[in-house]
């Protein structure tokens, strides 16, 4: 069985720079990075990216300039027989294309194994099994949901295939009111990014919602709904409810979430999140990006959908005064479809009948 772990592969690895040496002479003034600046490179900077069997990252082949993609070139056709042939074929798709962007010619290694890859990530075989990912439904074990919503590479490593994923999908949906609130949402981000990883999409449903990065539109309705439960509290906890209302221009949802989660502790309301009261973080997210409204320019002003609609409604007969039955029928029938296709001037008559000056 092939360990990716401890092989030479790369320039990097090369202790005792035995090919390193071969290639100076060929090529004396490529420039060989320090440790330091290894490190400061990214994922993406590789052609290849590993999840070991022990949820640890090595990234191999460097591929982020001319001198580290043409070193990569050369390591990988001495070393890729070491390497399991789905992650030989990966780092060879990705060195193929930085030779491509840098003009250098791909060895006959490259081009032999390369084949496309959607990603540069290659997780190492024996990865945990499903009855793993089951274990987190123990209520006394919350390890692995800690670990995964902490560090994304362990996630990589537990969702390293789309079955996994499944199972961690079904898990979540059916127990995550069993998992502790601080963890839901970065354990349900985690699922929603390696979903886009492994090109399953977006989830739907409760992870959507946990992992979510939009405002819903209802949560100064929530915030009401605490209020009510504020009756006989000390009024500092009202004075703090109004103060977070105004806040959400200033805070992520995950921030206000987090802050909201706060608040009801001190005020003692996670007792009734079983009894009505929505968590704060359902209270918080939405499960997708809120729809924009197109807005229609006017001269120097705007009109929205909505505001087109009902000038079509309430305004009918002003309307058809100006323009006759024609406009006025098919602007009611087809509102901002038809707006947007009238002549600038008809379209600022509208909106002066809109708003009240004719």
């Amino acid at each position: 069985m092939f360990k990716l772990a401890n092989q030479v592969l790369d320039a990097y690895d090369d202790v005792d720079k035995g090919l390193l040496k071969k290639l100076a002479a060929v090529s004396p003034k490529t420039h060989i990075m320090s440790h330091e600046e290894l490190g400061k490179l990214a994922d993406e900077d590789f052609a290849l990216s590993i999840i070991t069997k022990k949820a640890s990252k090595l990234n191999k082949f460097p591929i982020d300039t001319v001198d580290n993609t043409w070193l990569s070139n050369y390591y990988f056709a001495e070393n890729f027989e070491k390497m399991p042939k789905i992650a030989a074929e990966t780092a060879a798709f990705h060195i193929k294309q930085a030779c491509e962007r840098f003009g250098i010619k791909p060895t006959k290694a490259v081009v032999g194994m390369s084949k496309e890859a959607s990603t540069n990530l290659y997780v190492e075989s024996e990865t945990l099994q499903p009855k793993s990912v089951e274990k987190v439904a123990d209520l006394t074990k919350f390890a692995q949901v800690e670990q995964i919503g902490d560090n994304y590479t362990f996630a990589q490593y537990a969702f390293a295939t789309p079955s996994l994923l499944k199972l961690a999908c079904d898990y979540f949906s059916e127990h995550a009111g069993k998992i502790p609130l601080e963890w839901r949402h970065k354990y349900a981000a985690a699922i929603q990014k390696r979903s886009s990883e492994l090109g399953l999409g977006q989830q739907k449903g409760t992870i959507a919602k946990y992992a979510s990065s939009y405002y819903s539109a209802h949560v100064d309705a929530h915030l009401r709904a605490r209020s009510s439960l504020l009756e006989t509290a000390e009024p500092k906890f009202r004075d703090a409810l109004t103060k977070m209302a105004s806040m959400k221009e200033t805070l992520t949802p995950e921030e206000f979430a987090r802050l909201l989660h706060g608040f009801d502790k001190r005020a003692g309301l996670c007792k009734y999140y079983n009894g009505g009261l929505t968590d704060p973080y359902v209270s918080t997210f939405a499960a997708e990006a809120p729809t924009v409204k197109q807005m229609f320019k006017v001269g120097s002003t705007q009109m929205s959908e909505d505001e087109i609609k009902k000038v079509a409604e309430v305004k009918y007969d002003k309307i058809k005064e100006y323009f006759g039955a024609g406009v006025a029928d098919e602007l009611k029938k087809h509102g901002s479809q038809i707006f947007d296709s009238l002549p600038n001037d008809v379209k600022e008559v509208i909106a002066s009948i809109a708003n009240g000056t004719l």
